[in-house]
């Protein structure tokens, strides 16, 4: 047998090989991707130094919904659009309603960005089973924490 007729095959297999190989981006690992938030929650408690003072007020004192529908994630970014309703005591026997909606953009890190008609929000957010928590720590005069329970 010559050298030829041994180089060849094993340079077509490698070629077979790399072949395969390429062209799309790699896929990140699955713990990577952003979580998919899509759904429906209901306000189980809300917390803001300017509108409750810094007391966490739950239901029957504050009710809302926060509606939200997701792209799919572009690896550990996704986008969507919200919805969200928030009432509060107003200090007078009578209610403060937050009408917001907006788009939102979530990173698999944590991190939360909110564009809304209302204001403009960044902070950081988790997921666990069906509560959904979201801390906005910027700008000053938005800094809350809201507690989501999914329907």
């Amino acid at each position: 047998m010559n050298h030829r007729s041994t180089v060849l095959p094993a340079l077509l297999a490698g070629g077979v090989l790399v072949a395969g190989c390429g062209g799309d981006e790699p896929t990140p690992p699955e713990e990577d991707l952003a979580p998919n938030l899509a759904g429906t929650y209901d306000l189980a408690a809300f917390s803001s130094p300017l509108v409750t003072g810094g007391r966490t007020l739950e239901p029957p004192l504050v009710s809302g919904v926060f509606i939200l529908r997701q792209d799919p994630p572009t690896g550990n970014v996704s986008m969507g659009t919200f919805e969200m309703s928030i009432s509060v005591p107003d200090g007078l026997g009578g209610t403060t309603a937050f009408d917001d909606e907006g788009t939102y953009t979530v990173r698999s890190d944590g991190t939360w960005e909110q564009a809304g008609n209302l204001n403009q929000a960044r902070g950081t957010y988790t997921l666990e089973g069906r509560t959904f928590t979201v801390t906005v720590t910027e700008p000053a005069l938005a800094v809350s924490l809201s507690i989501w329970q999914r329907r």
